[in-house]
């Protein structure tokens, strides 16, 4: 009779371990880093999705929070005033979902990249917090640089990750050296966010092209 009670007492034990078992930790593919969330505090990669759609790639990480404006939505393509600027979107009291955050060493201030949806087409852009109704920056994802690549030719620029989102209207140089933010599953394939100096502009610009537009794509 022990012996059946204490049987009956590892299965019970057993079957409460087996939820923390499924709950295992994961090294991001990128930094090596030990991670318990489904994202890498480490360099923003996001846990690896074994299905059809995603065999293990390392796509960054973003958050999906909602906040509502407090002013008209001034935007640049990247988090600081040293970047193009896309244009003022909005007015107060319209809701916008804060992707990730920046900080803006030059101002000392923080950014968010905001999405939305304006005239049909959507916009990932970035916006200074302050125009954002108690956003708490713990809930989102600091951005760090991801990798390095280069242009093959001149490309127009996505606003986002697909051909879902707006087009720019300045297009990215051939050749040009680019630093990588973002690496994401869009329409069509994967995309890249990267970020290049415009001589023209004498101004930065991040845009999303399509992996197959970038040559000697190294993600660190």
């Amino acid at each position: 009779m022990k012996k059946g009670c204490a049987a009956l007492l590892a299965l019970a034990l057993l079957c409460a371990m087996l939820p923390l078992a499924q709950a295992e930790t994961w090294y991001c593919p990128q930094c090596g880093n030990r991670n318990e969330y489904n994202y890498c505090p480490m360099c923003g990669t996001a846990k690896p999705v074994m299905n059809n759609q995603n065999s293990g790639k390392a796509y960054t990480y973003y958050a999906h929070v909602q906040c509502v404006l407090n002013s008209r939505l001034a935007s640049r393509t990247g988090p600081s005033t040293t970047y193009d600027e896309p244009g003022s979107f909005f007015s107060a009291g319209t809701a916008v979902t804060v992707l990730s955050r920046a900080y803006d060493q030059r101002n000392n201030i923080w950014w968010a990249q905001v999405e939305f949806t304006y005239k049909g087409l959507g916009y990932r852009v970035y916006t200074g917090v302050k125009r954002l109704n108690g956003l708490n920056l713990n809930a989102v994802p600091q951005e760090v640089e991801i990798g390095f690549c280069t242009l093959k030719n001149s490309v127009t620029g996505f606003y986002g990750p697909g051909a879902g989102y707006a087009v720019m209207s300045r297009r990215l140089p051939s050749g040009a050296s680019c630093r990588v933010f973002g690496y994401a599953n869009g329409s069509g394939g994967d995309y890249v966010q990267i970020e290049c100096y415009d001589e023209g502009l004498r101004q930065y610009r991040r845009a999303w092209v399509p992996v197959g537009y970038v040559t000697g794509l190294n993600l660190y």
